[in-house]
């Protein structure tokens, strides 16, 4: 039901949902500073999401950040449910970089967050991972890369194809860039990518 990775003393890496078609995988990681959610996923999981967290002993109340790997609706729709937590992304996402970002795609979802380079955290390393989105980013902690729709499909690592995106050169990069670092994949719609599945 869960991936779970031990990533030093009691912290921890989980895979909360793993994903489908419309909407997105949520991770949640523990770091001695942090109780994090890499993505929320889009409506029509809002319960499951918020009884998985039940599952594993936590409450909403208890996430204090969430970073959005890219703002499309099926991977932050569910930001509102986690009030005390500091929603993070990339500027890139906005229609101006200043310190509160609006979102400029989705006439739906328009929230403001705070810029991915505010986030502090010696445990967690932000890439950018263009391609995707002009602000897509990937979220590496331990021995995984939560990699949003830089890698939306397990194929789309395995077989090097670039996703959908607004760049298919930067896409491209951004999968090649992953692959070098040698990492088990948390894709953003199909579950995780083991290293050994895609480095044959």
């Amino acid at each position: 039901m869960f991936i779970v990775s031990q990533i030093s003393g009691d912290r921890m890496l989980r895979l909360v949902f793993e994903g489908r078609i419309g909407a997105s995988s949520v991770t949640l990681i523990e770091t001695s500073e942090h109780n994090i959610l890499v993505d929320t996923s889009s409506i029509e999981v809002r319960d499951l999401i918020v009884e998985r967290l039940n599952e594993l002993g936590f409450d909403v109340r208890d996430i204090d950040v969430v970073i959005n790997t890219h703002l499309h609706f099926g991977h932050s729709a569910n930001n509102i449910l986690f009030r005390n937590a500091r929603i993070y992304a990339s500027p890139n996402e906005c229609i101006e970089k200043y310190r509160t970002c609006v979102l400029y795609s989705d006439r739906w979802t328009k929230f403001t967050f705070t810029p991915i380079n505010e986030f502090q955290d010696d445990e967690i390393t932000i890439l950018n991972t263009p391609g995707h989105t002009w602000g897509s980013i990937s979220v590496v902690y331990g021995d995984y890369i939560v990699a949003g729709d830089a890698v939306p499909m397990k194929v789309n690592l395995i077989e090097g194809i670039a996703p959908k995106c607004v760049d298919e050169k930067y896409a491209k990069s951004s999968l090649k860039r992953i692959r070098m670092l040698k990492k088990n994949v948390i894709t953003g719609h199909d579950g995780v990518v083991y290293v050994d599945e895609y480095l044959r």
